[in-house]
């Protein structure tokens, strides 16, 4: 099996400055074959980007939100179990006389 010739490497040495067509901002794509291509966004698709973005956070803060609503209540009754046991005189926290 043969490989084919991949693509030539460029060293940009420091202090060279790059292309003026070659962008800062870039996103990669990967089509599977072990290529990598990228691609500019344009306005549209920045703001496509960021809403999937912020959905996914906002997503995220719901379901941890919703935990911390589930934990509250169950904190409340290990407080509550505690407290009644210290008032019975039976737990780990008892004076010893």
């Amino acid at each position: 099996m043969s490989e084919e010739p991949r693509g030539e490497i460029e060293i940009i040495p420091p202090g060279k400055k790059r292309d003026e067509d070659f962008a800062s901002s870039r996103i990669w794509i990967s089509s599977g074959s072990g290529e990598v291509k990228f691609v500019r966004l344009g306005p549209f698709q920045t703001m496509l980007l960021g809403l999937g973005l912020m959905t996914i956070v906002g997503l995220g803060l719901f379901f941890l939100s919703g935990l911390f609503l589930i934990l509250v209540p169950a904190m409340a009754l290990l407080g509550a179990g505690a407290w009644v046991a210290n008032r019975l005189g039976v737990g780990p926290f008892r004076r010893l006389r």
